[in-house]
């Protein structure tokens, strides 16, 4: 198919590459059609997500040719102009993917849709946010055209190339006042008492100011320059905002800030009684003593290292240490299982790598999780399984907090509070020369032992109706459990642990048919004749282990996905625990 050009885009995705420049600058996955559903661009992140890496130059792409019921919905956005939000999207990597798609309009005509693509649990994580904290803030939700902020945009040599409709109705300046025009001569004119375009030009970085405009209008602006390969100015990007509105934003951000002091003293009250937020239960002794750590280590910046069995919660309590930090007001929580990705990507994951620096790199290079984590806290789930030349690299980090990219030379310095966790026994680990000892202590500055379920059984019934109430509600239902299932969960072992809870909740809240449930409902593991403890009539003791073991074993498989993973929680070789797999003819 010959490659299909729009002209009615060509300023839009070429001139001065204002369209691309602030999509590709964008945290979020971008993509645009025209009106006929020929796709006109996708930035790197929308690419990645939709596993889509074909050249849009070589030849023009159809929506349909991708996802034919994707093409259905932006047909409806084309027909009836209204916006499409949150709608799942089914990905060939198999992730869950939601899209907001958006008419893009000129001169009150659609001219094509824009498609802006988060993951679920991303998805979900900022509706969570957003409805705790009442929307503190407006969320941008489209780009130029539809943006809130005025938009004003000057070439390199300050000649006005662009300006959103936005910045119309603030300043009163009509486009056709000041476009084609130079900055200089608007000033001189009288336009504007100051340019915050003409400072980053003089000063070559970010400038923010007051500016009077000849209308009488008083707006507060920021200025942001965007350099060429050269290192040269090719446009500045300047964002106008109205200062009434931001008066109000102030207002209630103090608000805000007043009720949340308020709240936080409330809520660390309920916590050492009874529970605490999302699946970090602190009722037993041993969870308040956890918490007791996590308050005093939250203000400092100690490396912790969390110790706990698989699904204890360690990633909670690791959130947990970062909210009560002052990190949280300035950086974010960014978290990664280092067992879960490739020894040959960690690195890159980890530190980044520039320009070339291996096959299939991004040409502009990638920001590694330690810059992503800049101000914030970085956490390292399953420590262990990093191999031992990563283990040297992350130790030189530790020393002095710098980091280099793979394929760069140029060190960074990175500010990052760094908590790891692990399910094993590091020590162990050291004697078996599989984790190095001087990491280690480096790591081990403050520990934190998680226990496991069965030694806090205190805290089950509390899990249990923490997440019974969860499910029920994102689900619509009104499910109970009987006092006999509160009974047979408090007794059971839990080798899932609190991941296991929520699992078995959730399955008993969508299955059952009955709004009671009963033990009648719980998997045959949970039944009181089925207990390890109880011997059936005729059966030897050889096949009461057999049956015992080939339960445990098919619940290892259950909780850690498969025998590679499950061998080492339950102290056996991989190839010894696949021969008892075939044994009992389990299902890997």
């Amino acid at each position: 198919m010959a490659l299909r050009r729009n002209s009615i885009y060509e300023d839009l995705l070429d001139e001065d590459c204002i369209f691309r420049a602030i999509c590709d600058s964008s945290f979020f996955a971008v993509l645009a059609t025209d009106r006929e559903g020929y796709i006109l661009y996708m930035n790197d992140q929308a690419r990645d997500l939709l596993d889509f890496h074909e050249d849009l130059k070589a030849r023009s792409w159809h929506i349909n040719e991708y996802d034919a019921k994707s093409w259905e919905d932006f047909k409806a956005v084309i027909e009836t102009g209204e916006r499409q939000i949150g709608v799942p999207v089914q990905v060939p990597s198999l992730r869950r993917v939601v899209t907001t798609r958006s008419p893009i309009m000129r001169n009150d005509e659609i001219i094509g849709v824009m498609s802006v693509f988060q993951e679920m649990e991303a998805y979900e994580q900022i509706s969570e946010r957003l409805t705790r904290y009442k929307k503190l803030a407006a969320e941008v939700e489209a780009i130029i055209e539809s943006s809130y902020d005025g938009i004003y945009v000057t070439d390199g040599q300050a000649v006005t190339i662009r300006v959103n409709s936005a910045y119309e109705k603030i300043s009163g300046i009509r486009k056709d006042e000041v476009i084609g025009r130079n900055m200089q001569e608007l000033v001189d004119e009288g336009f504007y008492d100051e340019s915050a375009t003409l400072k980053v030009l003089e000063t070559r970085r970010s400038v923010t100011l007051n500016q009077k405009m000849k209308t009488g209008v008083e707006v507060l602006v920021t200025g942001n320059p965007i350099f060429d390969d050269d290192g040269k100015i090719k446009m500045v990007v300047t964002n106008v905002r109205d200062l009434t509105d931001l008066v109000e934003l102030n207002r209630q951000l103090e608000h805000s800030r007043a009720m949340k002091g308020a709240y936080k003293e409330r809520l660390q009250e309920l916590q050492r009684s009874t529970a605490g937020g999302d699946t970090l239960v602190m009722a037993s002794e041993a969870m308040l003593y956890v918490y007791e750590m996590v308050e005093r280590v939250s203000d400092t910046d100690a490396t912790v290292l969390i110790y706990g069995e698989t699904g204890v919660g360690k990633d909670r309590v690791s959130e947990e240490i970062h909210n009560k930090s002052k990190r949280s007001d300035k950086g974010i929580f960014v978290k990664i299982n280092c067992g879960a990705i490739p020894e040959t990507l960690l690195e890159s994951e980890l530190f980044g790598y520039e320009s070339g620096a291996f096959t299939g790199a991004k040409k502009e290079g990638k920001a590694g999780l330690f810059e992503v984590a800049d101000g914030g806290t970085l956490f390292l789930d399953e420590v262990e399984s990093m191999p031992m030349i990563l283990q040297s690299k992350l130790l030189r980090v530790l020393q002095n907090f710098e980091i280099t990219r793979v394929g760069g030379t140029k060190p960074k310095k990175v500010d990052v509070r760094l908590i790891c966790a692990s399910n094993q026994d590091l020590k162990d680990l050291i004697e078996k020369k599989e984790f190095r000892a001087d990491l280690y202590y480096r790591l081990n500055v403050v520990p934190i032992y998680i226990p496991p379920l069965r030694e806090r059984r205190e805290d089950i019934p509390y899990l249990v109706n923490m997440f019974l109430n969860r499910f029920n509600r994102r689900h619509g239902k009104k499910k109970t459990l009987s006092k006999e299932v509160y009974d047979l969960l408090r007794e059971y072992a839990w080798p899932g642990n609190v991941r296991e809870v929520a699992n078995l909740i959730e399955r008993m809240v969508v299955v059952t048919p009955a709004d009671n449930i009963t033990a009648y409902h719980l998997p045959p593991e949970f039944d009181r004749r089925a207990r390890m403890s109880d011997l059936c009539p005729g059966e030897t003791l050889k096949d009461h282990l057999d049956h015992v073991e080939r339960a445990i074993i098919k619940n290892a498989l259950k909780t850690h996905g498969n025998a590679r993973r499950a061998a080492p929680h339950l102290g056996l070789d991989p190839s010894t625990l696949t021969r008892k797999i075939k044994k009992y003819d389990i299902a890997d």
